[in-house]
């Protein structure tokens, strides 16, 4: 099952301080724990707390959002494709979605940011799809395929180890912030298959379950970087840096 699933390696952290200018009720985030405090001198952003639903929705529907935008753009204009690709390719949604680039484990981004926006960031997610040309994919007598799917994510992703998340140079705590969707569906565009490392990508509608470790942020004006080390379940090391730039 695990050669299946489509990891995708990503960074963020959680920033704590001054709050942003303020923002819709629904995204207000809750009194946040002392440990997920930054002194308010690295830069003014807040970590919504795990259970926080943005605009009526849990994490874990946007990070279904967040997969559904990331099979969409094109691959002539995919910054999961191109790093020099704006960050903000085919974004419209009410939450900001910060790409990963699915072509290597260590590299360096930087992001132009809306302000006021909410701000998803994926640490280390992956997706498990269906349907998928190995014959033997398929849920056991009596599985479903929600339980079939979810379960080869939550083991694969149980071997990622180390993950370490720095924002301005300040270490946070992530094993909070897990987040593992209900089945939904996609609709990857066709230029995709064969470029994202995806075996069981078919280039139009599918299904899938993704589990992973996502933030949603709340950021001030300026400038944030924010970093991710792990050692992924296959073995390769993860270093990545985001440098978040939102808009005054």
């Amino acid at each position: 099952m695990q050669r299946n699933i489509f990891a995708v390696a990503v960074l963020t952290g959680w920033l704590m301080g001054c709050a942003p200018e303020p923002m819709p009720d629904e995204v207000t985030p809750a009194p946040a724990a002392s440990e997920e405090a930054l002194d308010a001198r690295t830069g003014g952003a807040v970590v919504l707390p795990p259970g926080a639903r943005v605009y009526g929705r849990p994490i874990s529907a946007w990070a279904k959002e967040w997969y559904r935008w990331h099979f969409r753009v094109p691959a002539d204009r995919s910054p999961m494709l191109r790093l020099e690709q704006d960050c903000d390719e085919d974004q419209d949604g009410p939450v900001y979605f910060v790409p990963t680039y699915d072509l290597d484990t260590t590299y360096q981004r930087t992001c132009r940011v809306p302000r006021n926006k909410p701000v998803l960031v994926p640490l280390w997610v992956i997706i498990n799809d269906y349907p998928c040309p190995d014959p033997s994919f398929e849920p056991a007598p009596g599985q479903t395929l929600e339980d079939f799917l979810r379960q080869g994510a939550l083991d694969f992703n149980n071997g990622t180890q180390d993950l370490v998340v720095t924002v301005d140079g300040r270490r946070v705590d992530t094993r909070r912030h897990r987040h593992t969707s209900g089945l939904f569906t996609f609709d990857a565009d066709p230029s995709l298959v064969g470029k994202i490392p995806d075996p069981c990508l078919v280039g139009g509608e599918q299904r899938g379950v993704t589990d992973g470790w996502w933030l949603m942020l709340q950021l001030s004006p300026g400038e944030h970087v924010v970093n991710v080390r792990a050692l992924a379940p296959f073995g390769a090391p993860i270093d990545y840096t985001y440098t978040l730039r939102v808009g005054r």
